[in-house]
């Protein structure tokens, strides 16, 4: 089985200037389709749907097409994603617990629903204008990239912004994300053979 914490990769850094935030990501492919997936959301080009908290990319309409969860329609199909509507979302929480007793499935996992449907809300609606574009400031070409960037998060964790579309990302500088990178890479003794690009200075 591989163990997917060594694998070699590119743990790298995203800086939106405007809205002050850092990004802080792994992948083991190219960096620059990351940067395309995450402007996509940022920008409303794709969307969160408000039922299942899928990311589409939004029709020409900006709505959510239709899709299936578990083999059925998802009731947040051709409708407004999160980042432009929440009321879609609000009325389908007062049903669930309206039926949360009578519900098919296991109380547990019926809470669940409730709970990460009331996590998105509440982080939707305290979302302002995203502000600004991302752009790709350091790349570190590393084995154990994934490991790599868990560790930087864990270090970066008092900076984590909770009121974005998406995670890892943080209210810090470019060079306090480099420090707990490289801090990581020392750690684990890859500092010396990590091959780093700065691609935006």
């Amino acid at each position: 089985m591989t163990d997917f914490k060594h694998l070699f990769g590119r743990v790298y850094i995203l800086e939106n200037e405007e809205a002050k935030r850092v990004k802080v990501g792994m992948t083991i492919n190219c960096v620059e389709k990351r940067l395309e997936d995450v402007n996509n959301m940022w920008l409303g080009i794709k969307g969160t749907c408000q039922i299942c908290g899928g990311r589409r990319l939004v029709n020409h309409e900006g709505f959510i097409p239709k899709h299936v969860v578990s083999c059925f329609r998802c009731p947040g199909s051709n409708s407004l994603p999160f980042e432009k509507d929440s009321s879609l979302a609000i009325s389908y929480l007062i049903e669930l617990k309206k039926n949360h007793g009578v519900l098919k499935g296991s109380q547990n996992s019926n809470s669940k629903r409730i709970n990460g449907l009331e996590e998105r809300i509440r982080r939707f609606q305290a979302l302002d204008k995203l502000l600004g574009k991302w752009k790709v400031n350091t790349v570190y070409q590393t084995n154990s990239a994934e490991d790599v960037e868990l560790r930087s998060h864990e270090i970066l964790s008092d900076y984590l912004c909770k009121d974005v579309p998406f995670g890892e990302v943080f209210i810090c500088s470019v060079a306090e994300a480099t420090n707990a990178v490289e801090l990581v890479l020392n750690q684990l003794d890859l500092l010396q053979s990590a091959k780093k690009e700065v691609l935006n200075t």
